[in-house]
């Protein structure tokens, strides 16, 4: 049977010296990380100052589009007005046109000095009196002309005053569209490099996680190594006596006092399950008089009880006497950090039911924690 060691005081500081290397190394990655949170809390300042900007710049794009618009309404009105009076003027002259034709036609009758001279005194005074008339038509059309055109040209000005602020205006909304795309790429850029630096700090986090856990686990299991290695050599150094006078040859194997026959199988099973980093415990053979003993605290202290009732009827179930596989060294009752194994849901029972068939040892159904040679 092979002899295993307890590990040595070398291998427990060179585990904690690896232990204090990893928490150095996890505190300077939380340093990293503490750097570049303050680097991303810089870029969200910044990023909320470009956002004020963006808003501004929208604002006044907004406000120079108002007046934009409000500007081409009044040069179109003004449009509109210039030219109702250009149809109204040329209306005028067509006016003053035929009020000079009038005009020529009433002055083609005989001239003021023969008509004063006339046998008919009164026809000079008529023709007088409509050749004043028409003057004063035409006085009057003129004046109104003239009005026009001044109103025309004034109306010209407010056109081209409107003219001359639309292209202004215009020119400031694309100014302003200009400002405002600046700002926007600047929003991007940031956006990007904030996305970037959380991408490294997620990678740092996780780095920092998968060192911790790996370490937490690498250091879980040399404990658990080491303390089962320790209890594997405290209970090696220990033994069991073999009782005198035992019907079958027995041996201590690793604190299991069995058969000669299942020696080495037992061996490798509980080696192979410590190194998985399951301590078990338990009993192997056990004496007539042992198993007497438990029938009547399971079963009863009548005579029918201790030798004639099932084992399936005692709680929990025991073997009658004489056909225990434990009176022959042949059987393990495996316990776990000091209880019974009563449950198939433990991770220790799946080891054990993994590797025991392989040496030899196989499972009683109704109980958890008994392992034979027969299964029975």
């Amino acid at each position: 049977m092979a002899q295993a060691q307890a590990p040595s005081n070398e291998r427990v500081r060179e585990l904690r010296e690896q232990e204090r290397q990893a928490k150095e190394d996890a505190a300077e990655n939380l340093g990293e990380i503490d750097a570049l949170n303050s680097d991303i809390d810089d870029l969200l300042g910044a990023y909320d100052t470009l956002l004020a900007a963006r808003d501004a710049a929208e604002a006044a794009a907004d406000a120079a589009k108002e007046k934009l618009e409000e500007a081409e309404l009044q040069q179109a009105r003004t449009e509109e007005q210039i030219g109702s009076l250009e149809a109204e003027i040329a209306r005028t002259r067509l006016l003053l046109q035929d009020s000079a034709i009038r005009a020529f036609i009433s002055h083609q009758g005989p001239n003021s000095e023969q008509t004063a001279l006339s046998a008919d005194p009164w026809q000079h005074e008529r023709t007088q009196a409509l050749r004043n008339f028409a003057n004063r038509s035409t006085e009057d059309i003129l004046d109104e002309l003239r009005g026009q055109l001044a109103e025309l040209d004034a109306l010209r000005d407010r056109s081209a005053r409107y003219v001359a602020e639309v292209v202004e205006l215009r020119n400031d909304e694309l100014e302003r569209l200009g400002r405002l795309r600046t700002a926007t790429q600047r929003e991007e850029d940031a956006l990007e490099d904030l996305r970037l630096r959380q991408h490294s700090l997620t990678h740092k986090v996780l780095e920092l996680e998968a060192t911790a856990t790996g370490l937490a686990a690498e250091i879980e299991e040399e404990e658990r190594r080491i303390a089962a290695a320790i209890a594997a050599a405290e209970r090696r150094a220990r033994g069991i006596a073999v009782p005198p006078g035992a019907p079958v040859d027995l041996v201590s194997v690793l604190g299991f006092l069995v058969n000669v026959e299942i020696a080495d199988q037992v061996e490798r099973i509980i080696l192979e399950l410590e190194a998985e980093g399951f301590t078990v415990g338990g009993s192997g053979y056990r004496t007539n008089a042992r198993q007497i003993e438990l029938r009547k605290q399971h079963c009863g202290t009548s005579e029918f009880a201790i030798y004639e009732m099932s084992s399936s009827a005692c709680r929990p179930p025991t073997a009658r006497p004489g056909f225990s596989r434990h009176e022959f060294g042949l059987a393990i009752d495996f316990t776990y950090e000091g209880r019974l194994i009563r449950s198939r849901d433990t991770a220790v029972y799946q080891a054990i039911a993994r590797i025991a068939p392989n040496h030899g040892l196989f499972n009683l159904p109704s109980e958890p924690w008994h392992w034979s040679d027969t299964g029975t």
